[in-house]
């Protein structure tokens, strides 16, 4: 009987949406749909959207539905995890998709693809890094599916210092071919997508060697499998790395290369090449090389971007359906939703995904460091249940954590911004005027005073930005002055620049934190002079909060109580203009109908413990204790 009232329970509430959750979007003082469209790029791109979540979640949703994949082992998520891309790659060719298509592809399948990196590296190295005669012979094939590639730069020993890079291609004049060689442990690569058992071919960087001189890092095409019964080539030893913790549908691998020969044509030769008699001419600058890593850069905001719309969904909506406590004997127990301190956790997290809509590869270091804090910080929103993986929160959170170090650690990268800052600043002092992100350096620091002299001046984004804009500059001025006494001290350059670091990450993520509040502020001016009132009315609000959240976390406590609140009932229609499918939530806790409580008891039917009423253990182990100290007999 009583399974047979669950079931009937289960399907009453499954067309129901959460009454809490549909009061808040009754008191929306926006048009979602607006709000969409202006995500999206225009209504075509909804429709465009909405047209290819119908083809992935309806037509095969069996394949593409995230509801077993926390249940899944590694091995099981990864075969998975193929079969998707397998028919992603089945559909392109009977839709004809485009790369374009494929980025949005990508977005709405919450990046679940185990040969991701074919077009996210492959296919575009091949076009950034390869003659026109060498993409007339490997585009096709790569388009085609006929191989299947990855881009392996990062070695065990080697990621952030590529110029560091051990992995050797020597020119053998007599063959006309490059001999490849890891020579040493920590130079065979390590961590390359899809490199452990999924690909045929990839792109291997490799220090050029000719008679014995070193011409730098260059790109190399290198069959890893046959092509017959996809076992390694010849004087290759290859694999998947093992168990990370997440994104453990990827087969991350390492590939160790012995004596290795691949023809001259092999080398990928746009930007520089070696003639029949093994003549180097290098027709660019080296750092041409690096295009596909500083693509990657620019697709990691993207990354970030939708990680945190998908945490602040899932914490906006739970914290509106969720009720604890009750604040007056004999009332009802709150939304969690309404106490400030609920507020201050995930209101900022859904104000800097609106945030990072709009940003620049630049600024990587920066939004991935943000990000990964405000996604944990969802996570802990959502109280004990965001610990479990069906949450999809705590898997964000610890995917998340990989966009730090994946393509440049962050920590260099902030140095590599404070290098070009202090260049600016240099410039600046000596009377050359700097432009565009370091205009800001021209000013005059002596003749500045606060432009905050009241209350509704909080609300004032082009005062705000001025105190940004003080900050950044008496921060970066700080930093150049002391470097130029601990020069005139005569310390060694390579000292000065060793002993300042922290100094130096601090002025950079002070640039970049002004940058990200001009580009804010920008798009919201730009939106505010196109959309609706209402519309632009919330997103300036929205821009605004962000704004003195970032003062009170970084320079005290500018923002007073009631100096300024985010209109609640918005909160869970921001999300839901995200209008991301259910299926790219990925989340039981975040699902559009609110139902968090059915959907979690649901999700237990998918573990595998729960396949037989009495688990293998309790013959093996727990029998015997349970009966007196008898031993099982098996």
């Amino acid at each position: 009987m009583a399974a047979r009232l669950t079931a009937e329970f289960l399907d009453n509430w499954k067309n129901e949406v959460n009454p809490d959750l549909q009061k808040e979007r009754e008191t929306c003082t926006f048009k979602i749909e607006e709000l969409i469209h202006v995500l999206d790029g225009g209504k075509e791109n909804t429709i465009k959207r909405k047209n290819l979540e119908n083809i992935f979640f309806t037509s095969y949703v069996d394949l593409f539905s995230f509801k077993r994949r926390p249940f899944m082992s590694k091995s099981e998520q990864y075969e998975s995890s193929v079969a998707k891309s397998v028919k992603v790659f089945e559909l392109r060719r009977e839709y004809n998709w485009s790369e374009e298509d494929f980025d949005l592809i990508n977005r709405i399948l919450n990046y679940d693809f185990a040969l991701s990196l074919h077009h996210t590296m492959f296919i575009p190295g091949i076009e950034r890094l390869a003659t026109d005669e060498q993409k007339a012979k490997w585009l096709p094939l790569a388009q085609s599916y006929q191989i299947v590639g990855t881009y392996a730069q990062t070695e065990l020993g080697h990621g952030t210092n590529l110029l560091g890079l051990e992995t050797t291609a020597t020119y053998d004049r007599e063959r006309d071919e490059f001999m490849i060689n890891t020579p040493r442990l920590s130079s065979m690569k390590w961590w390359p997508g899809g490199l452990g058992k999924s690909c045929t071919h990839a792109i291997v960087l490799a220090q050029l060697v000719i008679d014995s001189q070193n011409h730098g890092m260059h790109p190399f095409m290198v069959q890893l499998r046959s092509l017959d019964d996809h076992t390694p080539m010849p004087g290759l030893k290859l694999g998947d790395i093992g168990t990370k913790l997440a994104a453990n549908n990827i087969d991350n691998g390492f590939l160790i290369l012995n004596n290795v020969r691949v023809p001259r044509e092999n080398m990928l030769m746009k930007n520089a090449r070696v003639t029949r008699d093994g003549k180097f001419i290098q027709l660019s600058g080296n750092k041409a090389n690096y295009a596909t890593m500083v693509l990657v850069r620019v697709k990691i905001i993207s990354w970030t971007k939708d990680t945190l719309r998908q945490a602040a969904t899932v914490s906006v909506r739970y914290s509106a359906v969720r009720r604890q406590t009750t604040l007056k004997p004999g009332t009802p127990e709150q939304q969690v939703l309404d106490f400030q301190t609920q507020q201050m956790k995930v209101f900022p997290c859904l104000a800097a995904a609106y945030a990072l809509h709009a940003q620049s590869a630049g600024l990587k270091a920066f939004l991935t460091d943000m990000s990964t804090g405000m996604v944990e910080t969802c996570r802990r929103s959502c109280g004990g249940h965001g610990y479990l993986q069906v949450s999809g929160v705590a898997e964000n959170m610890v995917s998340s954590l990989a966009l730090v170090t994946i393509e440049g650690e962050n920590t260099v990268l902030y140095l590599q911004t404070a290098r070009y800052l202090m260049k600016q600043m240099a410039n600046a002092v000596s009377g050359t005027k700097t432009r565009g992100s370091t205009a800001y350096m021209n000013r005059d620091l002596s003749s500045y005073t606060c432009p905050i002299d009241s209350q509704s001046d909080c609300r004032n984004l082009n005062k705000l930005r001025e105190l940004y804009m003080q900050r950044a500059h008496r921060v970066v001025m700080g930093v150049a002055q002391r470097l130029q006494m601990d020069m005139e001290s005569g310390q060694p350059q390579e000292a000065v620049f060793n002993n300042n670091m922290v100094a130096l990450t601090r002025a950079a993520k002070a640039h970049l934190h002004l940058s990200t509040i001009d580009w804010y502020i920008a798009r919201v001016d730009n939106l505010v002079a196109t959309c609706s009132p209402a519309l632009g009315q919330v997103m300036a609000e929205l821009c605004t909060f962000f704004v003195l959240w970032g003062i009170v976390q970084e320079a005290g406590d500018f923002l007073e109580s009631e100096t300024l609140g985010l209109n609640q009932p918005n909160a869970v229609s921001l999300v839901d203009a995200f209008d991301m499918h259910d299926e790219t939530v990925a989340s039981a806790l975040g699902m559009f109908d609110g139902n968090v409580y059915q959907h979690l008891y649901e999700s237990t039917k998918y573990e595998p413990n729960n396949r037989t009423e009495v688990h293998p253990s309790y013959y093996k182990h727990l029998r015997g204790l349970l009966k007196g100290g008898q031993q099982s007999k098996l």
